[in-house]
Parts: C-alpha cells; structure tokens; sequence
C-alpha cells in the first residue's frame, strides 16, 4: 500500500491537466478580473498620486562666460548647495508665505545632469497646481538668498515650471495594472494544477495499476463519435456499438479482449452470470456492457444481457429499443413472474442475435426493497435459459444494488473512466465487490485520453472510446428525472 501512495510522473497526463484546467477556466478568469480589482484598490486607496513641476536653471559665471569648463566643474557643488538653501527653513517659509499658506506643500529636489551647467529642480506636491503654484514661489523668493550665497555664480532660468498632467509613475502603475491580470491567471493556472495532482484520480493505465487494488483487464480509448462529414454534420448522439460499421478496428479488438476474460471464467470456472457496474455516473459501464454482450452473441449462442438499473435503466437507450410496459425486469421484480412471462419479457435483437431483457424505471421505494433473495430466482430461472448473463446495474457509489446483484451473480468487473473518480473511492467500490459473493475479475480503464495516443493515430482511426449517452446519476450528486420528461443527450445510457 506504500508503494500505491507514491506520486510518480507516469500517473499524470497532460491530457487530462489540460482537460481539468479547461473545465475550470472560470476560475482563471475570475482570478485574473480579482487580481485587477486588488491592484485597482490598493493604489487608489493606499497609494496618493503627487505630481512635479519641472524648472530648468543654467549656471553661469557672474563675468556672463558661460559653458567654460570651469562652470562646468563647479555646477555640482552649486547644486549641492542650492539643494541646502531650498530646504532650509527660512526659503520654504518664505515662499509658504508667498503662496498665503502656513506651511511650503511641495518637496522639492536638485538635479545635475552629467557634464552640464545645467540644474533642475522638481518641485512635486499632490495635485500638479500646487506644485506649479510652489515651483513658482520658490523662484520668486530663491533670488533674495541665493546671490548671497553664489558669489561668483548666476543662475537663470531657462525653461519652466512646467504643469504635469499626469502623476507621477503612472506608467509603472498602469504597467502594474497590465501585468496583475495574466499574473493572477498563471496563478491560477498553477493552483488548478496542483488540484488536477492531488484529486489522486486514474489518468494512466500506469497509474490505473499503481493506484488501483485489482487487476486492469484492458484500457479502452477515446473513441470518436461523428466518424462521417454527414454525422458531424447532424450531431446526432449514438452509442457507440462494435456492430456500428464505423468503429474502430482498435475499439472492437479491446472489446473482444474482455471477451476472452469472460470466456476463459466461464470454461475454467464455470461462471454465467457477470456484473459491470462503475462507481458513479458517466463512466460508460452500459455501453461497455453492451459491447461485452455483443462480442459474446457474435461468437456464442445463448447470451442475455440484463438491464438491472431500475434507477435509471439505460439499455433500451443504448439499442434505441422501446421498452414495452408490463413485460420488462422492472414488471417482472415488482409485479412477479412467471417461466412464459419471463420469456415474452425477453427481446431478441435478430441483427446481432443477442437477447435483451429491458428494464423500466421503478418508483424509489419499491426500487429500495430490491434485495438479493429478490434477485435470485429470476436470475436463477435466466441461468437455465442462457450461457452468459451480463448484467447492467447502478453505480456503486450512489445505490447498495450493485453490491445486491453481485451477491447473487457469478462474477463482476469495474469500469472506471478516466480522471473521474478518486483511486480510494475507487479502491473502496472494489472492496465492496470483493466482500460480495461474486469473485472480482478486475477492472477496465475506460475512454482513455492522451496527447500521446493521440499521436498513436494511424490511417484515421484514434485510439480511443466515447460516450453516446449521459447517464445522470453524479458523483455525490443527484438522481433522477422528472416524470415524463423526454430524457436529454446527456441522461442517455452511460
């Protein structure tokens, strides 16, 4: 059990990281508009735009040479002194009284660009008036200390101040702004990843056999549905038959090959009757029974499958075969039965010589008073009848028939769909099984999808399996369908 705890690369597919993040793409969105939200807030609220007025001075020599190197030279120590003259006090409350406040608004700093006479100053306070209004004091009461100061040296102005329209670092903030939005989707993107890995489902046959305490008979891929322009064209929703010309070489094959499990428990063992079930919705176990049953009639005779979902019964969807009122397993559980009523219940589907007991939905108490004694004599009447009994049954995880019907059959097997359910739920549906009378033959990875065996691809035929039907029970979710509601595409047989 140690060794199945251990996360291994080959139990993850980026097939199915990029399904799950696809199903999820929601949650990118939403994460990349809150992330712009947050930066909106947080700089309207926590950050004061300033703005700076611009005044640009050059320095010359009292003489009017200006330019000469030695100006040049001594344009850092004016500025540095020019720097202390402005913060001084006396300057910033003179120039506060100039513009009738108590106190200077503005910061103001000095600038030397390299190899120049040239000083600016930038004067920022909150709103670009206010540091238009201080630059503007400031050369107006500068002049009454600085000569004193510069003896030797003149500075005139020769540009500004200037009015800023825009704050200051508006371009980084809204670069900031830009940038929050595919910051908070990669964000996202990793934290769906991370919730792909840890929902610990089935992504890999390697995986299947690591995570998984049972036996992988096979792995079913993704099988393409609309094969034909014109069925691509109409959409329609079919299930997916080893009888339908178009299916794959490659489907037909993985189906025979359950084929020969069940052939080889029948000879060696002696088994008749076999369970499919799954652990909840949507895992293809009707079409994957239906497939085992028609594999069966093509090489056998006398091979039953039983539609034992009174909860949902999906058979008569998969075969698009009505279900006729009174002479079907739901009549036959409730009602009773006899040895000719049994037989007129029994469907013949000539086109494939298989035999098909139907079934229709029952009302959910009488559906909760099946049991196994129930089960048993019209199973043990089918047994006199037929070689091989497939039957169909609820999902493990929602209803107890499943674990009923095992009880009275010979054998069962699991299907598990890819990236649906957890391996424990998983593993907990086989304990179940192997508590149940019927010995459990293991399990078929199903409608497998990869990059890879995408790749795989040869003369047109994908490696693979799909679904023609939606079943409607959920994993942890609810059931059923309101009375006489045409059932959807989607709660057609699973």
């Amino acid at each position: 059990m140690e060794e199945k705890k251990h996360i291994a690369f080959s139990d993850f597919d980026l097939f199915c990281i990029f399904r799950f993040i696809l199903r999820y793409f929601w949650m990118v969105i939403l994460a990349a508009l809150t992330a712009v939200m947050a930066v909106y807030l947080v700089q309207g609220l926590a950050m004061t735009p300033t703005y700076t007025s611009s005044v640009t001075f050059s320095l010359t020599s009292r003489s009017g040479v200006s330019a000469t190197s030695t100006t040049v030279a001594a344009t850092d120590t004016v500025a540095e002194q020019f720097a202390t003259l402005l913060s001084s006090d006396l300057v910033r409350q003179s120039a506060a009284e100039r513009m009738n406040m108590s106190s200077f608004p503005a910061a103001v700093t000095i600038s030397v660009p390299d190899n120049t006479n040239i000083l600016i100053m930038d004067v920022t306070a909150d709103t670009p008036e206010l540091a238009y209004k201080s630059a503007l004091a400031i050369m107006d009461c500068h002049g009454a200390y600085s000569q004193n100061v510069f003896a030797t040296m003149v500075l005139d102005n020769i540009n500004g101040p200037t009015i800023s329209t825009t704050p200051n670092g508006a371009s980084s903030r809204n670069k900031l702004l830009a940038l929050s939005a595919p910051i908070g989707a990669v964000l996202m993107i990793v934290l769906l990843v991370m919730m792909s890995i840890q929902a610990d489902t089935v992504q890999t046959p390697s995986g299947a056999k690591r995570q998984i305490d049972g036996k992988l008979l096979t792995t079913i891929y993704h099988e393409r549905k609309n094969r034909t322009f014109r069925s691509f064209l109409k959409r329609k929703k079919s299930s997916l038959l080893i009888t339908d010309p178009t299916i794959s070489f490659y489907y037909t094959e993985t189906i025979h090959q359950l084929r020969v499990y069940i052939e080889r428990a029948h000879e060696k063992e002696g088994k008749q009757v076999f369970v499919v079930t799954s652990c909840s919705e949507n895992e293809g176990k009707s079409t994957v029974a239906a497939n085992i049953a028609l594999s069966l009639a093509q090489k056998h005779h006398r091979v039953l499958l039983l539609d034992a979902d009174l909860r949902k019964p999906a058979q008569n969807l998969v075969f698009e075969h009505p279900v006729e009122r009174g002479k079907n397993f739901g009549a036959l559980m409730t009602e009773g039965f006899t040895d000719q009523s049994l037989k007129d219940a029994v469907v013949c589907l000539e086109h494939c010589s298989l035999s098909v007991l139907f079934a229709e939905g029952i009302r959910r108490h009488k559906a909760e008073t099946f049991s196994s004694d129930s089960f048993r004599p019209i199973l043990e009447a089918l047994r006199k009848q037929y070689s091989y009994i497939i039957v169909d049954t609820p999902p493990l995880g929602i209803f107890a028939d499943a674990e009923v019907i095992a009880e009275a059959a010979d054998a069962s097997l699991l299907v598990v769909r890819q990236d649906v359910v957890p391996a424990i739920a998983i593993n907990d549906a086989i304990d179940s099984l192997n508590d149940s009378h019927s010995d459990f033959m293991g399990f078929v990875l199903n409608n497998v999808r990869s990059f890879r065996s995408i790749n795989l691809s040869v003369g047109g035929y994908s490696y693979g399996y799909g679904y023609g039907y939606g079943y409607g029970y959920g994993y942890g979710y609810g059931y059923g369908r309101s009375k006489g509601k045409k059932p959807s595409n989607k709660e057609v047989a699973n």
